[in-house]
C-alpha cells in the first residue's frame, strides 16, 4: 500500500480534458481524477511508497501527459486517521446485519486465521443455515470491508492472506470483542 499521497491540481489545454483525464485514470499511481471548477480543471489524487517516488511520478509522469499545461501539487503531510476509535467500532457493529455480525463473532471467537471452507462451516453452524456458501461469504466480507473503507474510511477489520485465510485485524481484536459483547447485551435487553 502506498503511504504517501498528494493532490495534484492540473490546468488542461482547451479540448484536451477528456484525453488527459483518461490518460491519468489509467496510471496505477493515480487513485482518482476529477474535473473541477475553479482555478484548475482537474484534481488528481496520486500515491507513492515514499516522498521521492511520489515527487518523481508527478514531475516525470503526470507533467509529461500531453494536454497538461501546468500543475500545482499539495503533498499530504498529516493524513486522515485510519485507526478505529471505540465509539466508531461500536457504531459500525450496530449497523451490521446478522451475517456480518456472525462473521465478526466467529473470527473473534477463533482468534486465529481461518481458511474459506472452515469459515463457511463455522458460519453455517453459527447461523443455523446449512446452505451458507462461498457466494454468501464473499458478499458478507465485501460488505464488511466496503463499509469500513467507504463509510468510515478506516482500516480493514477483516484481513485476508493467501496462505493463512481470513482473520481479524489484530489491532482491534480485544476492542471488537468488547463491542460485540455490548451489542449482545443491548440486543437482548
Amino acid at each position: 500500500m502506498y503511504k504517501k499521497k498528494a493532490y495534484v491540481l492540473i490546468k488542461v489545454a482547451a479540448g484536451k480534458l477528456d484525453t488527459v483525464m483518461r490518460t491519468l485514470s489509467n496510471m496505477p499511481q493515480v487513485d482518482s481524477v476529477e474535473g473541477v471548477s475553479g482555478h484548475c480543471d482537474v484534481v488528481a489524487i496520486v500515491r507513492g511508497p515514499d516522498l521521492e517516488t511520489l515527487q518523481n511520478t508527478i514531475l516525470s509522469t503526470i507533467r509529461g501527459v500531453e494536454g497538461i499545461e501546468s500543475t500545482e501539487t499539495w503533498i499530504v503531510m498529516v493524513p486522515q486517521p485510519e485507526s478505529w476509535t471505540d465509539a466508531e467500532l461500536e457504531k459500525y457493529v450496530f449497523q451490521c446485519d446478522e451475517t456480518e455480525l456472525a462473521t465478526l463473532k466467529v473470527l473473534v471467537q477463533k482468534g486465529r486465521p481461518m481458511l474459506i471452507p472452515e469459515l463457511i462451516n463455522e458460519l453455517s453452524s453459527y447461523l443455523d443455515n446449512e446452505t451458507f456458501d462461498i457466494h454468501q461469504l464473499t458478499i458478507t466480507l465485501a460488505s464488511i470491508t466496503r463499509r469500513a473503507k467507504d463509510e468510515f474510511r478506516r482500516d480493514e477489520l477483516v484481513v485476508f492472506d493467501n496462505d493463512m485465510g481470513y482473520f481479524l485485524n489484530e489491532e482491534y481484536g480485544d476492542t471488537l470483542k468488547n463491542v460485540l459483547e455490548r451489542h449482545e447485551t443491548v440486543k437482548s435487553s
